[in-house]
């Protein structure tokens, strides 16, 4: 491996062991608007959520207490009602619609912000291609197959309104 192939793969790993949602990525983030549209989504699904939306919201709220981070006071409420047992992660009979999400979430961020870092493509539509990309080093940092990065990749490039291709996103 050349030494740019492993900086990126410990790059990768960091990012996909570190905390779901990092607010000082977002800060002078060009779309911030989407970050902060997420944490009105996120306040208002604090009020009743699904099963997803607690999961997330839980996810936050842990990754903030573990770092003695100060949380927005609709997030403080929802954590203490579930500390109390006034919340309940809520039941659905059947397979979770999003079972991997938060899997599937860590690996569209990492491949977005491995092509950022290292100037990769996102993924390769073509299967004897050569070239790195950032689904192949996102999946040798997870252990997993490229196929399942890219499946997640686009999963997630599809929610956000992208155009599925290789480098549609910015």
């Amino acid at each position: 491996m050349t030494e740019m192939t492993n900086e990126a793969l410990e790059f990768a790993k960091k990012i996909l062991t570190g905390p779901i949602l990092r607010y000082d990525l977002y800060v002078s983030n060009p779309q911030k608007e989407d970050f902060l549209r997420i944490g009105n989504e996120l306040e208002a699904a604090s009020k009743k959520p699904n099963a997803i939306e607690f999961d997330a919201l839980l996810t936050i709220a842990a990754d903030a207490l573990s770092k003695n981070e100060r949380m927005p006071d609709w997030l403080s409420a929802f954590a203490a009602d579930v500390l109390l047992g006034k919340q309940k992660r809520p039941t659905k009979r059947g397979p979770e619609e999003f079972g991997n999400w938060e899997r599937d979430y860590r690996l569209w961020r990492a491949t977005q912000e491995v092509a950022k870092a290292f100037g990769l493509q996102h993924y390769s539509n073509n299967e004897l291609s050569a070239r790195l990309t950032a689904a192949e080093v996102v999946s040798r940092a997870a252990n997993c197959s490229p196929d399942v990065v890219i499946t997640a990749y686009k999963k997630f490039t599809r929610i956000r309104g992208w155009k599925n291709t290789p480098n549609s996103a910015p």
